[in-house]
């Protein structure tokens, strides 16, 4: 019940719940924003970037807050996984952690573009963003935040299985994140990261319904009797 709850863990419970619906809202919200930026090819797309810098700076705050929330929120969430799902837990919510940094270096690097695309000389400008993207500090920033992001996704695909396995989040959530990561990786336009994005959604959100319901004992990691177990009594031995 909820009067069993102390003032800490209620609070922390409900910072991951809300983590776990804002954090994939604002993720899916920067693919609404940034979806009219594209163009038929490279070109087309930085000079699109420079006329609309503004529109891509909303985007890349959009997206970093996003997947920061839902991955600080899943790392979160397994303080709970104290006896079934610990080790997924404990070993996503590192990679998780860790993978956090791989938004904002990407992010980092596309207004380093950005700036770019709004220099007089586009043409020169457009040669000098190939060239850093191709080595240089932008191509290594670009690698590195690139592996970070899957590593990110492993993170979190391993949380999801811990709350699974601690009955906290159903089980059909585990398909859908495989699958909205698979669409996103070989797809890879706007529309596929959107609908990936929507997949997020629904299984964040979905989650975070179940841990707001869950018993004090669930979100300590207490194994609960099933409910239609009896205490039996024990006669005295005289």
């Amino acid at each position: 019940m909820d009067r069993e709850w102390t003032r800490t863990d209620a609070a922390r419970r409900w910072i991951v719940v809300a983590g776990l619906v804002v954090g994939p809202v604002l993720a899916a919200l920067s693919v609404v924003v940034g979806i009219r930026l594209g163009g038929a090819d490279m070109r087309a797309q930085f000079t699109s970037m420079g006329a609309h810098a503004g529109t891509v700076l909303a985007q890349d705050v959009l997206e970093t807050a996003g997947f920061v929330l839902v991955l600080a929120a899943l790392a979160g969430a397994t303080g709970a996984l104290r006896v079934r799902g610990g080790t997924l837990g404990t070993v996503g919510a590192a990679l998780s952690v860790v993978g956090i940094t791989g938004f904002a270096a990407s992010n980092a690097t596309g207004l380093a573009v950005v700036a770019l695309a709004q220099q007089p000389d586009q043409d020169a400008a457009f040669r000098t963003a190939m060239a850093m993207s191709s080595q240089g500090v932008l191509a290594t920033a670009g690698t590195l935040g690139f592996a970070l992001e899957i590593v990110a996704q492993v993170g979190m695909l391993l949380v999801f299985a811990g709350l699974v396995r601690a009955r906290l989040a159903s089980v059909w959530v585990l398909p859908i994140v495989v699958v909205g990561v698979a669409v996103n990786a070989v797809v890879g336009t706007m529309a596929a990261t959107l609908v990936a994005d929507l997949l997020l959604v629904a299984v964040c959100v979905w989650t975070a319904l179940r841990v707001a319901r869950c018993s004090r004992a669930q979100w300590l990691g207490q194994v609960v009797p099933a409910p239609h177990a009896r205490r039996v009594a024990v006669p005295d031995i005289a």
